[in-house]
């Protein structure tokens, strides 16, 4: 597990990160997650990363069929939405994207989501078509891989981003629930002091 982050660490890190995105290659004519066309959240709605634009980020990628992992992390990832401050809780957005969009279809998210009790008011769950889906894969290095019986090893992770959408922090494994709560207030606190000295 990574070593805890001050607030200076988290925007070094985030650096060094963006740094590393940079040079992996385009694929297929995308060059960021705001170019993506065919997301759709649980609703149906179209869901752009673009709209993400202003509120920090906590992100997983999960398959509803996986028997352990993904619906434990996910219910983790709730105790945390549910452990922020009240004033804080809106300018967060949690964020799962599957890595099975032949199977986890909108209504069958919905399902999902409603099963781990997230607060579907800021927390989406995503679908696409397979391109988009395996180039976000990619992008975050999420590591996936069809295995037999239709499940997927993955790489087990939350993605923390800033309001601008940079990578700021990877949690791996079983996640520090406290730890990664109070580095969502201080990415948030970052942003918007950043934003306060421009104004």
């Amino acid at each position: 597990m990574p070593k805890r982050l001050g607030r200076w660490g988290l925007v070094v890190g985030a650096a060094v990160l963006l740094l590393w995105a940079g040079k992996r290659p385009p694929a297929a004519g995308m060059t960021s997650a705001n170019d993506l066309k065919s997301l759709t959240d649980q609703d149906g709605n179209r869901f752009s990363f673009a709209g993400l634009t202003g509120h920090t980020v906590v992100m997983n990628f999960v398959f509803t069929h996986c028997p352990v992992s993904c619906p434990l992390q996910t219910q983790a990832l709730s105790a945390v939405q549910r452990a922020l401050p009240e004033a804080l809780r809106g300018r967060v957005q949690f964020l799962s994207v599957t890595m099975d969009p032949a199977r986890d279809t909108p209504a069958v998210l919905k399902q999902y989501a409603l099963t781990m009790a997230g607060d579907l008011t800021s927390w989406s769950f995503v679908t696409g078509n397979n391109d988009e889906i395996t180039w976000l894969n990619k992008h975050y290095n999420a590591q996936v891989k069809r295995t037999t019986g239709g499940q997927f090893d993955h790489r087990v992770a939350v993605y923390l981003l800033d309001a601008n959408q940079n990578l700021i922090q990877t949690y791996a494994g079983d996640f520090d629930q406290s730890r990664l709560a109070k580095e969502i207030g201080e990415v948030d606190s970052i942003y918007n002091k950043r934003e306060a000295d421009r104004s």
